[in-house]
């Protein structure tokens, strides 16, 4: 297969998991927060109802396998999120991402809200010389992937907050607006506020513990070596043109 075919059939397979993603079933998410601190976390169908708390609790919906648990102090400007690699256990603590939010002025009513457009650009990866050369090599030796075919473009983050609700919160690794984020968007994934609740009575967060202590950047690395070795592993499982596909843990 040449080059031209392989670029076309990465740009159909981006379309498709893009497609994917969109029509892919949605999980209810609670974003309970003070002032300073919030924790964001998946509902789970079967739990017990949880006696009501002071401040707010928003409902979310969006992709379940987004994100883990997760808790920012935005005061220290620091989180942690739980996370997995290959059913193994981590817990992501390090600083908060600053997001260089862009406000428009576009408003529109999300539920009894007023809430205002922001947007934020997550440039390309770019590659670094060795990365380039080492690419360059590997396509000599073994052709082009369809993954490395699949051309990669910057991503908008649109988000709407409302200062009626004047936290500079939001769900997930998101915040830093001047007003609760109802809804955010990165191209791929949708969270949207379906519900507000004041809630009169004291409580205190309750962070997440589980799994193993590294920092972002530590478990990034970990996981692209993972994900490297699961890609030999599956090379190595190939003889001739019969490919086996093991099923299972």
């Amino acid at each position: 297969m040449d080059s031209t075919a392989v670029k076309e059939m990465g740009a159909e397979m981006a379309k498709a998991i893009q497609n994917a993603l969109q029509t892919a079933g949605e999980a209810e998410f609670t974003l309970q927060f003070t002032r300073t601190e919030s924790v964001y976390e998946e509902v789970k169908q079967l739990e017990k109802p949880q006696p009501k708390m002071e401040g707010l609790s928003i409902t979310i919906s969006g992709d379940g396998s987004a994100y883990g648990t997760t808790y920012k102090d935005l005061e220290k400007g620091t989180y942690l999120r739980e996370d997995k690699i290959q059913g193994k256990e981590f817990l992501i603590s390090d600083d908060l991402e600053k997001w260089d939010w862009k406000i428009t002025g576009e408003q529109k009513k999300i539920g009894n809200y007023t809430a205002i457009k922001a947007t934020y650009v997550i440039p390309k990866p770019e590659l670094t010389e060795e990365e380039k050369k080492e690419k360059e090599e590997k396509e000599q030796k073994e052709g082009v992937s369809i993954l490395d075919s699949i051309p990669q473009e910057d991503t908008v983050v649109t988000a709407w907050f409302t200062p009626e609700l004047p936290v500079q919160n939001g769900p997930g690794s998101y915040h830093g607006l001047p007003g609760l984020i109802l809804e955010v968007s990165d191209g791929s994934t949708i969270l949207l506020c379906t519900k507000v609740e004041l809630n009169p009575e004291k409580f205190k967060l309750k962070k997440p513990k589980n799994g193993k202590k590294i920092s972002l950047s530590d478990f990034e690395e970990l996981r692209e070596k993972k994900q490297k070795e699961m890609m030999e592993r599956f090379k190595g499982r190939r003889s001739g043109d019969t490919q086996v596909i093991m099923i299972g843990g």
